[in-house]
Order: C-alpha cells, then sequence, then structure tokens
C-alpha cells in the first residue's frame, strides 16, 4: 500500500481506494453506533466525534424523553458515540497512509455520515459536481477525505462519481448551496466550470477505504435501490493549514496522537 506507483496514482487521479483496509466488525459496529443517534430522516449527521454536536442534532429526541433515568441513558449513549468516532477519526491505519500521502503532520477537522437510507427523505439526495475544499476554503487546497462505506457502494445505491484529475484545475469556482440537511435534495456547492474529463463510477465493498484529495470533483446520484449507502467522511488537514471554520459546522482542529 506504500508503493511508488499508489502514491503516484493519487496524485495522478486525486483519489486512490485501499481495499479491505477496515474490518467487517469494525464496520458493523460503528454502523450501529450511527443509527442509534439518527433521526427518523436519516439525515446527514455532522460531526459524530463531538459530544456537543451529537447532543444538539438530536435535541428533539431528548426533548420526546419523559424519564430522567431514559434520558441519562441516551446522553450517556450519545457520549459513547462520540468517544467511538473520535477514536475513528485517529484511526493509525488512516492516519499514517494520509501522512505518508501529504508527506506532513495531520490534523482532523470533521467526521460526517451520510446513510441514503432506502425510502428515506435523504434516498433521494443527488450530490451536485462539487469539491469538499469549497466548504474550507483552503488557498493551498491540502483538504482531504477519507471516505469508507459501512455496506456496499455502487451506482446502484446512490455511490460517488469521481472525475480523474480534476484535483489538477485548482480551487474551482462555485455556487453555494445548502449541505446539510438541505430541502431540496440536491447538495453540493456546484461547480461553474464544464470539465474535460469524464466521471467515473466507483464501486467500493465495505471496509475499502477512499482517500479523495479536497479538490478532485465528485457527485452521487439518488438512491433507488433497496439497499442503503452509509458512507462515513473523516476530513484532514495537514498542521498549520488555514481553514474556514464555518458558521454552523465550527470544525475545530482535533490532534491525532
Amino acid at each position: 500500500n506504500y508503493s511508488k506507483s499508489k502514491y503516484e496514482e493519487f496524485w495522478k487521479n486525486g483519489f486512490i481506494v485501499l481495499r479491505n483496509l477496515m474490518s467487517h466488525e469494525h464496520c458493523d459496529y460503528s454502523y450501529f453506533l450511527a443509527k442509534s443517534v439518527a433521526n427518523k430522516d436519516f439525515a446527514q449527521i455532522m460531526h459524530l466525534h463531538r459530544e456537543e454536536f451529537l447532543v444538539a442534532q438530536n435535541s428533539d429526541r431528548l426533548d420526546k424523553i419523559k424519564s430522567l433515568t431514559d434520558k441519562i441513558l441516551y446522553l450517556k449513549n450519545i457520549s459513547n458515540v462520540a468517544n467511538h468516532f473520535d477514536a475513528y477519526l485517529k484511526e493509525p491505519k488512516i492516519v499514517d497512509y494520509i501522512r505518508w500521502l501529504y508527506k506532513s503532520e495531520m490534523v482532523g477537522l470533521l467526521t460526517n455520515i451520510f446513510f441514503k437510507q432506502p425510502s428515506s427523505k435523504y434516498s433521494k439526495q443527488a450530490w451536485l459536481p462539487h469539491q469538499d475544499n469549497s466548504y474550507l476554503n483552503n488557498d493551498n487546497g491540502m483538504y482531504i477525505t477519507v471516505n469508507i462505506p459501512f455496506n456496499y457502494m455502487s451506482k446502484k445505491n446512490g455511490g460517488l462519481r469521481l472525475y480523474p484529475g480534476s484535483h489538477k484545475l485548482g480551487n474551482l469556482d462555485f455556487n453555494y448551496k445548502i449541505s446539510y440537511r438541505e430541502k431540496d435534495g440536491k447538495p453540493g456547492n456546484k461547480i461553474k466550470k464544464k470539465l474535460p474529463m469524464k466521471p467515473v463510477h466507483l464501486t467500493l465493498n465495505k471496509g475499502d477505504v477512499l482517500f479523495m484529495h479536497g479538490l478532485c470533483v465528485h457527485e452521487s446520484p439518488n438512491n433507488d435501490s433497496k439497499d442503503p449507502r452509509p458512507l462515513i467522511s473523516l476530513g484532514y488537514m495537514p498542521y498549520g493549514e488555514k481553514f474556514d471554520p464555518g458558521i454552523n459546522s465550527k470544525r475545530k482542529i482535533t490532534f491525532l496522537k
């Protein structure tokens, strides 16, 4: 995995896939924990590793719990979920690899999950072509996301479509779109430029890991299948790089040691 060819593949295409990096058992348990704090629509959950964000995103459910004991148990579960995904963000197999790719000490910035649960409101979520760095506005484009499916991911169930080599185009102009629990089902800061390259559909299995450059343009269609497409996205950047924390997301550095 640490070969010259893998390194060159990442910087040529803007992404690379490592097969079976995470165990099925770890994926299943992570998926179980994420679902335990999901709402009825299986909407995106932001910052699974930060307890205060999980509490805020579960405020409606907490208000409906009348028993003090039950409310305490639910808050304990939230704490357990946050601790689990904090450890996930710091997973050595992932962190060591991005340090190698970027030749830099890295810091963590986010842990988001997208369920695309069948028959739910967000199964019809079709992401417009966008660059993840458009949300952080790092001038050097040094952002990277690490994406792990907790089930298979393909064109069939709303999997990712990537534009190889698009990261070499730099930070592209875009039209801003709400990309968190949006109402129209079409999130993504849509790029204005027509790209010269054709997109490729990725097919991933549970436990495969997609390392994607923050400037690599990507999109995804609806999930019209009967299979969920739970995908966790972990965000990282070299230590010392500047980024926009965001008004709602309030990103902050997590040290990975």
